[in-house]
């Protein structure tokens, strides 16, 4: 049976448990990928190409943001499991 689950952010998902671990491994994966991507952005091939404005594709705060966001995400979606055993 699903239930809704609200983000402290505010957003509401609607989810099993089978769907909430599933989404909970594709958050850990996406933080994953952000943390890579963090480690990266000094690397002379990250450069924006054709694009004046920026020297970058994402800025450092932005990947940050990303990392925390998904890492917040990511605790309460382990509380949510946890609370329902």
């Amino acid at each position: 049976m699903k239930k809704a689950y609200r983000f402290s952010s505010g957003e509401i998902i609607q989810a099993d448990r089978n769907e909430l671990s599933a989404l909970l491994e594709q958050y850990r994966q996406y933080r994953q990928n952000y943390v890579e991507l963090f480690g990266s952005l000094e690397d002379a091939d990250y450069v924006a190409r054709g694009n004046g404005f920026c020297d970058t594709k994402y800025s450092e705060d932005f990947v940050e943001g990303q990392i925390e966001k998904y890492s917040q995400r990511i605790r309460e979606m382990e509380h949510w499991l946890a609370q329902d055993l």
